[in-house]
């Protein structure tokens, strides 16, 4: 069991990383790009980059919390409160991300209409749907602990 878990930190730290380092790259550039979009539409870019920041924020605490639960899974305590407390945890950020994907859904929508390509907007479409499932994945493995 230790092997899983060690294989699982790591692909989780690693997530992470690759996370931090796109919005120390991504964000800047999507302002950039706001800033130099002289129409009406650049504060868009800026709601987008808001948007990535707050998810990378919440993918990092989510990612915490698994982190918290795969110790004590290695540990075999993973009948207790504080495994039921972190996927309520778990779940809890999965949903305020997914909503967080909601409220930018009605902006890349405006953003692929104006630069003619549908698949931002199937992104952001995916990435909502990833996101709930997770979340409701975790409130069942919650409800069964």
């Amino acid at each position: 069991m230790h092997q899983e878990t060690t294989f699982l930190k790591a692909v989780i730290i690693g997530l992470v990383l690759v996370v931090l380092v796109g919005c120390c790259f991504a964000i800047p550039n999507i302002i950039h790009i706001g800033w130099q979009f002289h129409n009406r539409y650049s504060y868009l870019f800026y709601a987008v980059a808001v948007g990535g920041f707050i998810t990378a924020i919440l993918f990092s605490w989510i990612a915490w919390q698994a982190l918290r639960l795969l110790q004590a899974i290695a540990q075999q305590t993973v009948f207790t409160l504080q495994s039921s407390a972190n996927l309520h945890r778990i779940k809890i950020g999965t949903l305020l991300m997914s909503a967080c994907y909601l409220l930018e859904l009605p902006v890349l929508y405006v953003i692929a209409d104006h630069a003619d390509a549908p698949g931002i907007l199937l992104i952001g479409i995916i990435l909502t749907g990833a996101a709930i499932v997770i979340s409701v994945f975790a409130a069942l493995l919650e409800k069964l602990l």
